[in-house]
């Protein structure tokens, strides 16, 4: 049995502040904004100390780090680069029931390097004598074929090939999904052809360096994209009226919002126990390490997310602007169908035509699993 919506009785004001603070996570264009967004929310809601903003501003790992460094033209082939590495990544889930790995998409020469996940090494780390893959061939060995009659061998290593040389292949074994990964992989390849002509001699290698340099950074970043994708999904599925069993990230926030730990009890001025929030300023502020800044934030966003759809009353008042197709969350929600007076002026002739839109600077709706978006990551 579902918990009565009465049992979570909340005021309006407490409501929009939750609910503020997921639409402006959810519109926001790209992580970095996304998550000043967090912060300015956390300040101007949650009760947070006027230089809050500030502080965690100048700790947390941003974008700029990375930004600063570039000229315009390099941020465009830099944000390529990264694009090319999270297709590479979502590609590579494909080929691991066959035991295998693109290690490097190189578009200049159009070359992938295949790699085998199964070496059987000996205890010198060296290549076993019987050469074997490792497991028993689970469908790949159409690959292995097509590289012995290259003259190339999988187990000395990654060997590089011409990507239009296994696309076929690629297609036929592992199905259309990873045909279209493989496709946006060549397109994006394209971009960085036309983008390098312009590249002084050696740049490329070097923003493939900077990039390595800044991993955990650009990791962090491709999270906050993943959050973000799963947050602006469940907002679409709860306008549309769907229950949260059907919403698959939902049930991912549930569980975090369940894990983050008991919530303390404290005594109000009218002598009952209330439970705190457990959005904590020192817990920003306490944070050493990169990954910290995603588990404090993920957690926050998964508690206002519960916290915001705990009412039934609160879904009402949350909109998708018909005109610039923002989320927002209404004062009149019987009537508002628009964020602001000018978007009411500037609706289309038309709005069912907009009913399927997405928001502008919003990404694809994506599987709750932390895939990379291609918008993930916006250089400012």
């Amino acid at each position: 049995m579902l918990p009565n919506p009465n049992l979570f009785p909340m005021n309006i004001k407490e409501m929009k502040k939750y609910g503020q603070f997921l639409v402006d996570f959810a519109n926001a264009d790209g992580t970095e904004n996304a998550v000043l967004a967090c912060f300015n929310n956390l300040q101007q809601n949650f009760s947070f100390p006027p230089d809050f903003y500030d502080m965690v501003k100048n700790l947390y790992p941003s974008l700029n780090v990375i930004s600063a460094l570039l000229s315009n033209a390099d941020k465009k082939l830099l944000e390529q680069i990264l694009m090319k590495s999270a297709i590479l990544t979502r590609l590579n889930e494909q080929f691991k029931p066959i035991n295998y790995a693109i290690e490097n998409y190189d578009p200049l020469s159009r070359t992938v390097s295949l790699m085998s996940l199964e070496w059987n090494r000996d205890s010198n780390g060296g290549i076993s004598e019987d050469n074997q893959i490792g497991h028993d061939d689970p469908g790949g060995g159409g690959f292995l074929q097509t590289l012995k009659l290259l003259g190339l061998s999988i187990v000395d290593g990654p060997v590089t090939i011409q990507i239009d040389v296994v696309k076929g292949e690629i297609k036929s074994l592992l199905g259309s999904q990873a045909a279209d990964q493989l496709n946006q992989l060549m397109e994006v390849g394209h971009v960085i052809e036309d983008l390098f002509t312009d590249l002084d001699e050696g740049r490329y290698e070097e923003l493939h360096l900077l990039a390595e340099e800044h991993r955990e950074v650009i990791y962090f970043h491709n999270k906050i994209g993943g959050v973000q994708t799963d947050c602006r999904q469940t907002l679409d599925m709860v306008i549309e009226g769907r229950p949260f069993r059907e919403i698959p990230p939902f049930a991912n926030f549930l569980n975090i919002y369940n894990n983050a730990g008991a919530r303390q009890l404290t005594i109000d001025d009218n002598n009952r126990l209330v439970a705190g929030s457990p959005v904590e300023e020192g817990e920003y502020l306490a944070i050493k390490e990169i990954d910290g800044w995603f588990e404090v934030l993920q957690k926050d966003i998964a508690y206002c997310l519960i916290e915001f759809f705990k009412s039934e009353k609160s879904r009402n008042y949350l909109k998708k602007c018909r005109t610039c197709r923002r989320y927002f969350i209404a004062s009149q929600p019987k009537i508002q169908k628009f964020c602001t007076t000018q978007c009411r002026l500037d609706r289309p002739d038309d709005q069912a035509k907009t009913t399927d839109e997405k928001p502008s600077g919003h990404a694809e709706h994506q599987s709750a699993n932390r895939d990379l978006g291609s918008n993930a990551i916006q250089l400012g």
